[in-house]
């Protein structure tokens, strides 16, 4: 009888104050441990999702390219002047360490005589662009159906004359990555030659946008490396075009 009651009271005292400690020192590891694991896993989560951003954002802005390339007469290789000698391009205001890689010589009916222009650059430092460098565009505006228009934003095949028009900078592929191969490394195909025209006396080899040019400028191989804002790793496409328009 007397093990009895010494076995119910036992079980009615509850547990010792180091069992509730252990008790507590586990599930506090516990709840740490799985605390950690969420959070590595919605950190490798919002990664796959900015990766797939910067990738989805890098494909618009090639097949943006790629159309007005095959829009184009003819790759070109160096910057005309105006026709007293002047110079024509002006790259973005504030914009450094400019490298024009891509000049496009627009179709004998697109109505236009400056070329279009495809520059690298480093953003200024007051803008939104995050960089670390930028693919700027200097033309006119594109409209929907194919055409450009002029300053008063009228497609210029359908007015006559055509008027002023005007030729704009704006950024087409932001966070350009600097963290890329020598463009001595870059494997141009057979017989294309590598271009790009330094503007500015600040360079950078590592330029994350190069192209390569056909013998015959009509076609250009172009590479583009963007960089997440989020890490270190490179989102690079490679595309091979062909103009079309005479």
């Amino acid at each position: 009888m007397r093990s009895e009651i010494s076995k119910r009271n036992k079980l009615e005292a509850g547990f010792t104050l180091i069992e509730l400690l252990l008790a507590l020192a586990i599930t506090g590891i516990v709840i740490s441990l799985t605390g950690s694991g969420l959070y590595a896993l919605m950190n490798a989560n919002q990664r796959s999702q900015n990766e797939t951003t910067e990738r989805l954002d890098l494909e618009r802005a090639v097949a943006f390219m790629t159309d007005e390339i095959k829009m184009s007469q003819q790759i070109m290789t160096s910057i005309p002047t105006g026709s007293k000698g002047e110079k024509i391009f002006k790259s973005a205001s504030g914009s450094s360490s400019v490298q024009v890689v891509l000049v496009l010589k627009p179709a004998s009916n697109s109505g236009l005589i400056n070329p279009i222009i495809y520059y690298l650059a480093d953003p200024p430092n007051s803008s939104v662009w995050l960089g670390p460098r930028v693919i700027y565009r200097w033309g006119p505006t594109l409209l929907q159906t194919g055409d450009y228009s002029n300053s008063d934003g009228v497609d210029i095949v359908k007015v006559k004359p055509s008027g002023v028009v005007e030729y704009f900078n704006e950024v087409i592929v932001d966070h350009v990555s600097d963290l890329v191969l020598d463009k001595s490394k870059i494997d141009c195909s057979s017989g294309y030659n590598y271009f790009d025209l330094n503007i500015s006396s600040k360079i950078k080899d590592n330029s994350g946008f190069y192209a390569c040019i056909a013998p015959d400028q009509k076609s250009v191989e172009f590479w583009i490396y963007k960089q997440a804002n989020s890490s270190n790793k490179n989102t690079m496409i490679n595309t091979l075009v062909l103009t079309r328009s005479n």
